[in-house]
């Protein structure tokens, strides 16, 4: 299953409504996983990967909010780049209690872990799936 939160992504023009969202999609998310831990079948034996599709410049753009803060864009800038990834599951399939602070993948790797999960991996021909699986979070 994807979820897509396309709505969350105000930050270009509205900081403080992207700070908002920010935080309803946690709770959503959090939500999310509740049910998934409470529905047989699913409890303990699903893996949840949680990622945005890109990260923010470094630098604001002009727009200013109402409360005074400065929007933020996802252009060029290195920043853009960088993305936070969460992956939560069992302790079958996924290493618990880890925090990497350094970039250790990219998104173009969610795709092959997923396969990988679903042990289909190995049947996608060579070349025809970007990105490699993120071992580091995996049993």
């Amino acid at each position: 299953m994807v979820v897509n939160m396309q709505g969350v992504d105000v930050a270009h023009f509205e900081f403080t409504k992207y700070v908002d969202n920010m935080r309803k999609a946690d709770y959503a998310l959090a939500r999310l996983w509740q049910t998934i831990q409470s529905t047989p079948g699913m409890a303990n034996d699903t893996v949840l990967i949680v990622a945005p599709e890109h990260g923010r410049n470094l630098q604001p753009n002009s727009v200013i909010d109402t409360y005074g803060r400065y929007a933020l864009d996802h252009t060029n800038d290195e920043m853009t780049r960088e993305i936070f990834c969460l992956i939560a599951g069992p302790p079958s399939a996924v290493k618990q209690n880890q925090v990497f602070s350094e970039a250790r993948g990219e998104s173009v790797d969610i795709v092959p872990t997923i396969a990988h999960l679903l042990g289909f991996k190995t049947e996608v021909p060579t070349g025809m799936m970007q990105g490699r699986v993120l071992t580091e979070a995996l049993v």
